[in-house]
């Protein structure tokens, strides 16, 4: 069967991907697919545009692919049907993921029409603060056992996966159209450039702590945010638990 014919009015966008893989090409490729379908809702085209290898000690350690990856941008969808535009949130949120807040955000945005969501949880932890311990000898800091420090950051890995995992299946419940998520880099600016490089929204929404305690408030996060965007960005200050 030949391939569907594109949308005339349908906006594509291009971009690239270097995947790895210690197995071989066709496996990077398919690992860089798949980590991009994570986050690209629409993905139409994976072209493989390089190949090289990673050489250590005389042996290759790692097959690499750089892709270039097409998927639509624009907002049309056909739903039962019928041809309607959704609006695309990227949700940002840490320990606030699963907030009242949000659902509430959602359920106002879903009255206007369908809702795809995206949901970026940074892995902002305490762990940092594993790195120095005190000397009970000379009251001075010194170095946390790394054993302890990557144990806790695995633990802190996996309890934001779980809390990514329940708000998803929240999301969907509420009605949303297509739900996705990751945990991201700590630093929340780092998260939302590198999802918005390879998607687009029509708002972020900022879910935090309230003032006073919430760090990314104290570090003007979303002013910061509005300078490097002309996407509208909704804080949404969560009650403390």
């Amino acid at each position: 069967m030949p391939p569907k014919p594109r949308d005339p009015d349908s906006v594509y966008r291009v971009v690239q991907f270097v995947a790895a893989h210690p197995d071989s090409w066709e496996a990077a490729a398919a690992a860089g697919v798949s980590e991009a379908a994570k986050t690209i809702d629409d993905l139409r085209v994976a072209q493989v545009v390089q190949l090289d290898t990673t050489v250590r000690e005389g042996r290759v350690v790692a097959y690499r692919v750089k892709l270039k990856m097409s998927y639509r941008i624009d907002r049309i969808r056909t739903i039962a049907g019928e041809t309607a535009v959704v609006q695309r949130l990227l949700v940002v949120a840490n320990r606030t993921v699963g907030g009242p807040r949000v659902a509430t955000l959602v359920r106002d945005r879903l009255g206007r029409g369908p809702v795809e969501v995206h949901l970026l949880v940074p892995a902002i932890t305490s762990v940092a603060n594993l790195t120095l311990g005190i000397d009970p000898l000379t009251a001075g800091h010194v170095l946390a056992d790394p054993e302890v420090l990557a144990e806790a950051t695995r633990d802190v890995a996996a309890e934001a996966e779980e809390r990514l995992a329940a708000q998803l299946a929240e999301l969907v419940r509420l009605g949303v159209r297509s739900a996705t998520g990751e945990v991201g880099p700590a630093d929340p600016i780092a998260a939302i450039d590198a999802v918005l490089a390879r998607s687009s929204f029509d708002e972020i929404v900022l879910s935090t702590l309230p003032a006073g305690v919430s760090r990314w408030l104290k570090l003007d996060l979303p002013s910061r945010l509005q300078r490097r965007t002309a996407i509208p960005v909704t804080v949404l200050e969560q009650p403390e638990a």
